[in-house]
This record gives C-alpha cells, structure tokens and sequence, in this order.
C-alpha cells in the first residue's frame, strides 16, 4: 500500500478529511484500490497518492464514510496527454514546420555545370532533366551522384569525363569535353606481310607493289606487298591495302550434358528497415521466411538537412525467388549448343571484318557427362600486317 506508483500510469496526491478516514482507506484497499505515499498531516486529514483508475472508488465510497477529498496534484501521461490535446493547433503547426523544413532541405533548388561549352552544357542539363533531375524536384528520389555519372558519360559521346556531386539543396557537375588529336602521321616506308598462314582469296593493295597473286597459300610473315615500286631501287613507300585469306582453326569445345538455370518469376519480398550509424532495425517485413538460394538486392536512402547527412536511413532490403532448373537436351541439341559456343568463342579473338565460311565437326564424344567436340572453323580474314622498314634496306 506504500509502494511508489508509476507515472506513467497516471496518479493523484489527495488530501482526505473525515471522521472515518481508516475505514474509508480499508474499503477502497478491499476493492482493490492502491494507495501510496500516505502522510497524517493532522488528526482528521491524510495526504496519499492514487491511481488514476482508483478515482472511482474512492468517490463512491466518500459519502458512506463521512470523508471529503481534495484535489492537490496530478501527473502522469494520461494527465499530460489531456493537456496536449487542448493545444492541437499547436501542435499541428510544429508537425507542419517540421515538415516544410524537411521537403524544402531536400528540394533541389539549382544546377550548376562548368567547364563546358554553351552546347554542351545544354546537352548535359538536357539529359539531367531525362534523369528526373531539375529544380523543384525532391532529391529523395533521384539516382545517386554515382549513377548519374556513369548515365552521362554513356548517352554524351563529347564527354570525356564529369564530376557530379550533390551538396546541399544543389547540383554541382564539372565536366571536360572529349578532345580528339588526331593529327595525321608522315607516312613511313613499310612492307606487308602475313600475319598467319591462309590461302589468298582477294587483294586491295592501293599503294605498293604485290607480291603474291588469289589462290596462293602462304605462311605466316610470307611478303604479300612491297612498298618498293621499283625492284633493287632501294626506295620505298607506305604500302597501303588489305589481303583477305581463307585461314582455318581447330577449337576444342566441353558442353556438359545437363544444363542448369537459374529462373525467377518476378516474386520478391521486401524488408524495410531504420539504420542509425551501423545498427538497423528491422521494421516491417522481417516475419517473412526466405531460402539462402535467393537473390538479394539492398538499398539504402540517405537524407539531409541543409546540407548535413542525417544518421538515420531507411533501408530497402528486396529478396527474389530463385529457381533452380535442370534441362538435359538432346544428342543434337548439346551438339548444336556446342557449336554456337565454339563460334562465339572463335570470333571474340577475331577481327570485327573476319567472316566464318564453314565448320567441320573433327571429333564428337561424351566423357564425364560432358559433350566433347573438336571443331575445325574456315575463316576470310584480313591477313595484311604492316612492317615498316628503313630506307635502304
């Protein structure tokens, strides 16, 4: 009955005058009230504290037992929170304050470019604009300075590099255009040879002598094109042409026989979350079970207040359903996967002009679950290499 009762829950110090104060005190404890922090002040009266949700009680017991109460003090959250609620207007304008402070902190308010040119800043402002990126606009929701970056130098060709970085309520981007020295060279006395072993199929020598004549097979570093017009003159040109040669190339292709993928449908779940310095708390979608197999993908939303990163951010954390699928195709589908493989493969070491005319099938097994191939490809390439030489030679 003396024990101090939380604040929280609301309390109220009464004064308690009355002939039958002890009797008074014993109902209202039989009925279940808590009476704390009694003081006698004099012969008739006692000060105690009580709890919000005892009230009635003790007012429906008073009168039976010839007692007055009188108010002295009341505290606690149900106390302040009647208080508060006679200053909504109050309160709706700090919310609103609150509010307007933080939409116009993370407005973006300017864009500045320099050390560019008229044009191409415009181009530059343009295509920030595509981005979503403009004055007015919330910078919650725009791409990171990194993204950004990355987008311009893609879709402005003149640029050769730009620094973009957001401070404050601004955008602030230097960028330096692309410069191209392309100044021609003297020409230099020089030869063509092969650069690899072909039979020759056509020939485009615009400056030279040829060598060789369509249909000769030739080895690698054979002279195809002289640029000594005149024989044991002792000078020399730049010899200027292409020779195109049929070359061949034997590629040694594994294919497993089983093939897996890995498929989703578009299913995700998502678990938002509050980051203060490096500890997150899981705020709503945390209860969902997901497998260790799934794709995961995490974003974090930063914030700032006249120019101050915030330390609170609000974490994306989005997890896709993976699933695993087996195929095992058949004979002519591992041979035909197997080929386009071995293509592929072959034209990534070739020149962009190099042309596949044919391909033979060498060898064809299975060992340890893999489809082995030995392919031999026929290739029209450009075998022309330039050497240069020094006058007299």
């Amino acid at each position: 009955m003396s024990k101090n009762l939380p604040v929280f829950q609301g309390r109220i110090t009464i004064k308690v005058k009355g002939g039958s104060i002890e009797s008074f005190m014993q109902t209202c404890v039989s009925e279940g009230c808590v009476l704390s922090q009694i003081k006698q002040l004099d012969d008739s009266t006692l000060l105690m504290t009580i709890r919000v949700q005892d009230w009635s009680t003790l007012k429906k017991y008073r009168k039976r037992h010839k007692c007055r109460i009188q108010f002295v003090s009341t505290e606690g959250l149900p106390f302040f929170y009647n208080a508060q609620k006679k200053k909504k207007s109050l309160w709706l304008a700090i919310v609103c304050s609150c509010l307007a402070v933080f939409l116009l902190a993370n407005t973006l308010w300017s864009i500045k470019v320099e050390g560019l040119e008229p044009e191409l800043e415009a181009a530059v402002k343009s295509q920030l604009d595509s981005y979503g990126i403009k004055p007015g606009s919330l910078s919650i929701s725009m791409k990171q300075p990194r993204e950004v970056q990355r987008l311009l130098l893609e879709d402005i060709p003149d640029l050769l590099w730009v620094g973009v970085k957001k401070q404050g309520t601004s955008y602030q981007l230097y960028g330096v255009k692309q410069t191209n020295y392309d100044e021609p060279e003297a020409p230099r006395p020089s030869n063509i040879v092969a650069s690899k072993k072909g039979m020759i199929t056509k020939m485009f020598i615009s400056k030279g002598r040829p060598l060789v004549e369509v249909n000769d097979v030739v080895k690698k570093g054979k002279m195809l094109a002289t640029g000594e017009l005149k024989e044991d003159s002792g000078k020399y040109v730049e010899a200027v042409g292409e020779v195109l040669a049929e070359t061949w190339y034997r590629v040694e292709i594994d294919q497993p026989e089983q093939i897996e993928q890995t498929l989703t449908d578009g299913s995700s779940s998502t678990v938002y979350s509050i980051a203060i310095g490096k500890v997150s708390i899981p705020v709503w979608g945390f209860w969902r079970k997901n497998d260790e197999e799934d794709r995961e993908e995490r974003y974090e939303q930063t914030f700032e207040l006249f120019g101050w990163e915030l330390p609170v951010r609000i974490g994306h954390n989005t997890k896709y359903k993976n699933e695993f699928l087996g195929q095992q195709p058949s004979k002519e589908q591992s041979v035909k996967e197997a080929l386009k493989n071995g293509r592929n493969s072959l034209l990534v070491n070739l020149n962009e002009d190099a042309e596949i005319l044919d391909e033979k099938i060498l060898h064809q097994g299975v060992d340890r679950g893999k489809v082995k191939l030995i392919l031999l490809f026929k290739v029209e390439e450009n075998i022309a290499e330039t050497k240069y030489v020094s006058q007299g030679d």
